[in-house]
């Protein structure tokens, strides 16, 4: 790689470029303007994110240094971190003492919480990657950051569902995969296999070689107790719950008389067809899992059946909690909460008045506008994903680069970025292709960039992060190797225990069905009327408060004004079709009509209160004293620096359930790095398998990783709530977002601890399938999967012919000849025909601000029934005083001097009104 260099700064601007621009401040302020939205009309902001120098854009010749506190890592010499030092003279009138430089303008003193602070200053790391930790290392500040430790006396560690008994006769992946995050959580799972075992012992990963059993078998069913099917139907009365993939709930499970008793959880595919391919493509989700180009990319993996077996899990606790006789799940429900980002756009743009309008369709697509850098970029040993979601986000990396000349350079101004983006990838790709993956990570860490490594499977043995955090364990029993334990920490679950995989039956001799239960099997409580208090943003944690909410529990949703969940995406009200109320200016801007947000917060009630203000703070605190569940889904320390996390602790012993989802989790040695899916898809083994096998990696646009974990921060609800209804106390869950991700692709954790090698890049291929793939048809696109030995309809003969046949054409011929197929679905076209509906999978629900719009429904049914419709999603600070009053008992007079203060009740302000010649230049790319 060369002789060492500073991994950042140093770079000068090039002549010519827009930071060498002269002329008035008319030029200046435009300049500002287009370096990114609101940002760039923020100078202050801007001198944070790009370091000290003179004012951006401030007169000809103007350069900006790179910033001193990223170039080596140090601050300056005689700088203050925040403060004065104790001791230190004050200031003196009209400047600062000689040879000492003014603290930023946001700095606080230390242990006061600064808002804005742009970067970790953290030392740089020595050339060739972080500091090496032994695995098993933690932090020492860990313990303010993650679940809080047993105290002495407390009973030994088994998990919330101890005692719970589930009886397995699901094969494959939906069901077993439910068992398998049951029994994760401490229940007792016996897996009665059919005769000749579950065909997952064969089940290819890749083609490859691979040992048996498959390790797609070995992932899913470690950690059960394995027998054969001679134990029915007695296992039945010995079970609290029964997985099962075979007749719906009110049919016979096996043959022989019913059994009354077990809650009974069926999956199944919810199609004619139990090929992933095909459920991918029926579901929707393949048209929305497109590159640039538009060409479809199929899901790694079995994605709709692990996404329908965490539901199935979550269903078999909210039946019991329901006191439920069944409950189903199918693949294709759970695979449209997938996507369900992109879905609540195309959803509210088909049950619009305008169901034709492109540019409503452009509007109910909200934040998911294209930005760049972004994807995929190779570097010295793999890839790594640069994030330009946040407006800060391209001023630091631009600083990471020592490029400070790129946010003025006019050609990668917010409205003309994407157009270059292939322009500005040939500037960039030098610098990549000369640093490692752990030092450019290293360094967006220390800048506060959002970016992120993509792991393989074979790096997620060694990583020194996932070490940190006990993900891994050793397997016994039948195979060797290494498999996920959990993607939970908690005082709870046993850590660092090695997992057990049995040899087929055997577990037959431990097995007594008739022998006496010593305990009542734990089951959460009634939710109807339980108090959720939710502190998230985005998609994964108002998705595990969503789901609560439709089980009955009061979930609400805490909001600040001058930080609204980008997910609230602002629309003009003249833009949006629907009346403005009277006494509105048309003008104005509305945050509670956005698309992915009212999806995503049907069923709450929500509150607007500001935790960085004192008195903010204690009405939170208040608020979690009352509360039976908190769930956290912002950054990693976020209740340290509101100074509550010593508050919440304290709580849990009162019987508070918290769990906090950050994106890797609250400890560890990567726990600051930013949420967003584009890069746990990266750090979660999800890229490394996704995108045609001719691409080093790929990233989708799905935002996949909140779908799966918000629906395992459900899980880990429930079964905290299971436990405390047994033993009375709380408990405190860190959710890993990363980690849920490699659960849904285990199968390769296994493979590669096993055969040293990563699963191979199939891109839209079965795997052990003869031919299979994904076409472009005249109209549309068709998926097909043929298993007929010695087929020669290879992918490239039927793409040959398809491409001058209509859809409906195509699927006439290949079913004709014996080849399973389904078009690549439209999820406004099913919504249209009235299919979604026929299913019970969208519902209609009146909004005060958007009007009567289609919504996604849980893909869960209780008892035959799908989950009562929701109530709208909450407008910004609709329901502040309500709560306040009913959770609280504080009084009117009380409430408006907190609004006075402006401790609750504020709301985003209006954005500085355009003036006609700005707003006809336009700012769409």
């Amino acid at each position: 790689m060369g002789a060492a260099r500073p991994l950042l700064g140093g770079a000068r601007p090039r002549p010519g470029t827009a930071v060498d621009v002269a002329g008035g401040a008319a030029r200046r302020r435009d300049a500002r303007r287009l370096v990114l939205g609101a940002a760039g009309r923020r100078p202050g902001l801007l001198r944070r994110l790009l370091g000290p120098g003179r004012r951006p854009g401030a007169g000809a010749g103007h350069r900006l240094p790179a910033p001193a506190a990223l170039d080596r890592g140090r601050r300056p010499a005689g700088r203050v971190r925040a403060g004065r030092r104790a001791g230190a003279r004050p200031r003196r009138p009209g400047g600062v003492r000689p040879g000492r430089r003014p603290a930023d303008r946001g700095d606080r003193q230390r242990g006061v919480e600064r808002p804005l602070r742009p970067a970790r200053r953290r030392a740089a790391p020595p050339r060739g990657g972080h500091r090496r930790r032994p695995p098993g290392h933690r932090d020492l500040r860990d313990h303010r950051l993650g679940p809080p430790p047993l105290l002495p006396g407390r009973p030994a560690v088994t998990g919330p569902l101890h005692g719970l008994r589930v009886l397995e006769l699901a094969t494959g992946v939906a069901g077993p995969y439910a068992g398998r995050l049951l029994a994760m959580l401490g229940a007792t799972v016996v897996k009665a296999e059919p005769p000749g075992g579950d065909p997952a012992r064969e089940l290819p990963v890749d083609g490859g070689p691979q040992h048996a059993p498959s390790p797609v078998f070995v992932h899913l069913n470690a950690g059960k107790r394995l027998v054969g099917r001679d134990v029915l139907p007695a296992a039945l009365g010995w079970a609290d719950v029964v997985l099962d993939d075979g007749p719906p709930v009110d049919g016979p499970l096996v043959d022989g008389p019913p059994v009354d008793g077990p809650l009974v959880v069926t999956v199944t595919s919810g199609l004619a067809t139990d090929e992933e391919l095909l459920v991918q493509a029926a579901s929707g989700l393949l048209a929305v899992s497109v590159d640039d180009d538009g060409v479809p990319h199929r899901f790694p993996g079995w994605q709709s059946q692990y996404l329908a077996g965490a539901y199935a899990a979550a269903a078999a606790l909210a039946g019991l909690a329901r006191g439920a006789a069944g409950a189903r799940v199918s693949w294709l429900g759970a695979l449209l909460t997938a996507y369900e980002a992109q879905g609540a756009g195309l959803l509210y743009t088909a049950s619009s008045d305008r169901p034709d309008d492109p540019d409503e369709a452009r509007r109910n697509a909200g934040h998911l506008a294209r930005t760049f850098p972004s994807g995929v970029f190779a570097c010295a040993d793999g890839q790594v994903i640069p994030g330009t979601v946040r407006a800060e986000d391209w001023l630091r990396q631009c600083a990471v680069y020592g490029r400070p000349d790129l946010p003025y350079d006019e050609r990668f101004v917010w409205a003309h970025r994407w157009r270059n983006r292939h322009l500005l990838a040939a500037e960039l790709r030098p610098w990549y292709a000369a640093r490692t993956r752990a030092e450019i990570f290293r360094a967006a860490l220390d800048a506060g960039w959002a970016a992120a490594m993509v792991l393989t499977a074979r790096d997620a043995l060694t990583d020194p992060h996932l070490a940190g955090r006990g993900f891994l364990a050793p397997l016994a029993g039948a195979t060797g190797g290494r498999v996920a334990a959990r993607p939970w920490r908690s005082p709870r679950l046993p850590e660092g225990v090695p997992v057990r995989l049995a040899e087929p039956g055997g577990d037959a001799a431990w097995f007594r069905p008739d022998h006496p239960r010593p305990a009542a099997a734990p089951r959460p409580p009634e939710l109807a009327g339980l108090r959720v208090l939710e502190l998230t943003l985005a998609w994964a944690g108002p998705l595990t408060g969503r789901f609560l909410g439709t089980l009955g529990a009061d979930v609400v949703r805490v909001e600040v004004g001058n930080r609204p969940d980008g997910w609230r995406t602002r629309h003009r009200w003249h833009e949006l079709g629907v009346p403005v109320p009277d006494g509105v200016d048309p003008q104005e801007c509305t945050w509670d009509a956005s698309a992915q947000f009212n999806s995503l917060n049907r069923g709450k009630r929500g509150i607007s209160v500001d935790l960085a203000t004192p008195a903010g703070a204690d009405v939170f605190r208040d608020l979690v004293a009352v509360a039976d569940v908190l769930v956290v889904n912002m950054t990693h320390d976020v209740l340290v620096k509101r100074g509550v996390a010593e508050d919440v602790r304290r709580q849990v012993e009162r019987g508070l359930v918290v769990v906090t989802m950050p994106a890797l989790g609250a400890t560890g040695p990567y726990r600051s790095m930013a949420g967003y899916g584009m890069l746990t898809e990266g750090m979660g083994g999800f890229a490394a398998r996704y995108g045609a096998p001719a691409e080093p990696a790929a990233v989708s646009p799905v935002y996949y990783p909140d779908a799966v974990a918000g629906v395992h921060g459900v899980l880990a609800v429930l079964a905290a709530l299971a436990g405390r209804a047994r033993h009375g106390r709380g408990d405190w869950l860190d959710l890993s977002q990363q980690e849920t991700l490699w659960l849904q692709l285990g199968e390769g954790l296994v493979l590669a601890s096993r055969e040293g090698r990563n699963p191979a890049r199939l891109g839209d291929a079965e795997p052990g399938v003869p031919s299979s793939g994904v076409v472009a048809t005249r109209d549309g696109h068709v998926a097909f999967v043929d298993r007929r030995p010695g087929s020669t309809a290879t992918p490239e003969t039927v793409a040959g012919w398809a491409a001058g046949s209509s859809t409906a054409e195509v699927l006439t011929r290949l079913r004709a000849e014996g080849v399973a197929a389904e078009a690549v679905a439209d999820l406004r076209r099913r919504y249209a025909d009235g299919t979604l509906r026929t299913a019970g999978l969208v519902e209609e629900v009146d909004h005060p601000v958007a009007g009567r719009r289609a919504y996604l429904t849980p893909p869960v049914r209780l008892a035959g029934d799908p989950l009562p419709p929701a109530r709208p999603a909450p407008l910004f600070d609709q329901h502040t005083d309500e709560v306040l009053a009913e959770w609280l008992g504080y009084d009117p007079g009380r409430i408006r001097t907190l609004r006075a203060a402006e401790a609750v009740g504020t709301r985003p302000r209006q954005p500085r009104r355009r003036s006609t010649s700005a707003a006809g230049r336009g700012h769409g790319r």
